[in-house]
């Protein structure tokens, strides 16, 4: 069996690289065989020559700090959230903090970053709320699941989002080429995306 590398089909030059900045909470409470989206994050950062920052997060003070932190990041373009979800909410260890106050944490620091909710229901909200939340972040394009989804699922579509978002400085055409090679795949899970 042979290994297929990517060998640049899309034509990716510098100014596509999205670095990734990553926070991710407790998913259960063993933690002595925690599960993580880190190895995601070092397969596309190994096959894409991009860099990341992984930082864990249970309270709202961590939330908080991280998100001031991420912020100073330079090259930077990409917000990954590993958490679990309700709608419109993000679930930490000691509560759920919904996408309003998300955005107030974020204020304008991450401006023209993706920002993609490995979470499940996050984004199953009304369209307003989330442009809402685009337009208090004036991030460039909010990615998400509407459904309940399968760990496994989620990591397998979370690990070609962030590929492919390697591959695509225009994010509507990103989009449209995810949807139609992964069709299936975004259906089971419910995968939504808004832009600006």
């Amino acid at each position: 069996m042979s290994l297929l590398l990517k060998n640049n089909k899309m034509g990716r030059t510098k100014s596509h690289i999205k670095n990734i900045a990553c926070l991710e909470s407790l998913w259960d409470e063993d933690i002595e065989n925690r599960l993580s989206v880190s190895p995601i994050l070092e397969l596309v950062s190994k096959m894409d020559g991009v860099k990341y920052t992984y930082l864990t997060c249970s309270t709202i003070e961590e939330l908080k700090y991280n998100l001031t932190l991420l912020k100073r990041k330079k090259g930077y373009g990409i917000l990954y959230l590993a958490f679990h979800g309700s709608l419109g909410k993000i679930i930490l260890a000691e509560s759920p903090i919904d996408i309003e106050t998300l955005a107030t944490f974020m204020g304008k620091g991450f401006k023209d970053w993706i920002v993609h909710f490995g979470s499940c229901g996050t984004i199953d909200v009304g369209k307003d709320r989330i442009k809402n939340f685009i337009k208090a972040t004036d991030v460039s394009m909010v990615l998400g699941y509407k459904k309940e989804v399968d760990w496994i699922d989620s990591a397998a579509l979370d690990l070609l989002i962030l590929d492919w978002l390697q591959e695509y400085k225009d994010m509507l055409k990103f989009w449209k080429m995810l949807k139609s090679d992964y069709k299936d795949l975004i259906l089971i899970t419910g995968l939504k995306a808004f832009h600006k």
